[in-house]
């Protein structure tokens, strides 16, 4: 008997045993079947992935051997056949395309010039990227997620042939940027220089040119060089030359100011050129290198100088014609300034005595400036007294060395 029970115990618990187990996998059905669906759905994405790495693939390498299809005269079954290949592939792989003007739509190829000559060729590439975009099937996952997931992808091919056909200069590249330099100084900066004057032009244009021209006004010349070195200007004045840089797409141009002064020119400059009787005036030579000697004339009886940057006080007042003469090898050459330099008198502010002190009006005087009067009291004044300068009794500008007359105030 205690066999029996013990039997029909175990048979019980066995059976107890696999109904929990059956409602344990009930439950857990549904979370094991979302995961696998999740794992299908993104494992349908990332093979859709794959396909658009290998769609962009084969379009860059279909632009890289077309490059002509996307200039202005280019075949428009090229461009068709590769918007249809790309199409294609998207419907198998179950994406879609971006929409553009109501329908799917594939990216034009980009090309990339890289020797910067304004044309697609040999060397170059061509560069697709692709977006497609994959619908999430997975319910709590397109909850979480988003309902699609856009997918991208971009490959580069070089360019196997050169694009072809510029319809008169308004092809797919682009004319030069003409730009120079003259002696290492970027136009249009201006160069200047001591006649005979020799600049060394450079070009140094953007865009690839594959023609120049340069116009030298001071005689007239042209160059169709790249880099017409040593253009000697031999007379001087200013001259603008320009430079003209052309290539398959078009042309552009600049210019540079060329500033040539005669050899064995004299200069001069005075500071300050006008001023009062006592001050001096520093006086620059600015005549082109080269000379040896020089001598200055700073005027009627003032005197001369043989420094090449001197000095010269004036104590008279007038105007100074002032003359620099300059030794070369080649002789003296001079330059005259007429009236270069004035002296004016100097003023003094004449002083009035309304108000003032019999024995303050000496001060009041001499702090104007005055030594001496002429009229009732030569000196300065000891009393009170009117100045007499139409009747105004207040502070004008008089020469300090002037004639005032002073008379006694009744």
């Amino acid at each position: 008997m205690h066999r029996l029970a013990s039997r029909i115990r175990t048979r019980r618990a066995g059976r107890s045993s696999r109904g929990q187990s059956l409602v344990e996998f009930a439950l857990f059905l549904p979370i094991i079947m979302l995961l696998t669906l999740a794992a299908l759905d993104f494992g349908r994405i990332y093979l859709g992935y794959i396909n658009i790495q290998n769609m962009a693939r084969i379009a860059a390498n279909f632009a890289a051997n077309h490059p002509d299809a996307w200039t202005p005269s280019g075949k428009a079954e090229d461009r068709t056949s590769y918007q249809n290949q790309i199409l294609g592939d998207a419907a198998a792989t179950n994406c879609r395309l971006p929409i553009v003007g109501g329908k799917e739509v594939a990216a034009d190829p980009i090309f990339t010039d890289r020797n910067a000559d304004g044309r697609y060729e040999i060397g170059d590439t061509a560069e697709v990227a692709l977006t497609c975009t994959f619908s999430v099937i997975t319910p709590v996952m397109s909850n979480i997620v988003g309902g699609s997931i856009p997918v991208s992808a971009s490959a580069v091919f070089p360019v196997k042939s050169a694009m072809t056909g510029t319809e008169g200069g308004s092809g797919w590249g682009t004319p030069p940027v003409a730009a120079f330099t003259g002696n290492g100084v970027v136009a249009p900066s201006t160069v200047s220089g001591t006649a005979p004057f020799t600049v060394v032009f450079r070009d140094t244009s953007g865009g690839a040119p594959t023609s120049w021209t340069w116009t030298f006004p001071d005689d007239g010349t042209t160059s169709n060089l790249q880099d017409p070195l040593g253009h000697t200007f031999v007379n001087p004045g200013t001259f603008i030359v320009k430079m003209t840089a052309t290539n398959a797409y078009g042309s552009s141009d600049t210019s540079q100011s060329i500033t040539v002064v005669a050899a064995d020119a004299v200069d001069f400059e005075g500071t300050p050129q006008a001023i009062t009787p006592g001050q001096t005036v520093s006086f620059t030579d600015k005549s082109t290198a080269g000379g040896t000697a020089w001598a200055w004339s700073f005027g009627a009886g003032e005197g001369t100088s043989t420094l090449q940057n001197p000095t010269h006080k004036y104590n008279t007042s007038g105007s100074y014609t002032v003359t620099l003469t300059v030794t070369y090898p080649a002789g003296d050459k001079s330059l005259t300034r007429v009236n270069y330099i004035t002296v004016s008198v100097a003023n003094c502010t004449v002083p009035s005595f309304n108000g003032v002190r019999r024995n303050n009006a000496q001060a009041v005087w001499s702090a104007a400036g005055f030594t001496s009067t002429v009229g009732d009291y030569p000196g300065a004044p000891s009393g009170n007294y009117v100045i007499n300068t139409q009747s105004v009794q207040s502070p004008l500008l008089y020469p300090c060395n002037g004639n005032i007359q002073v008379t006694r105030q009744p």
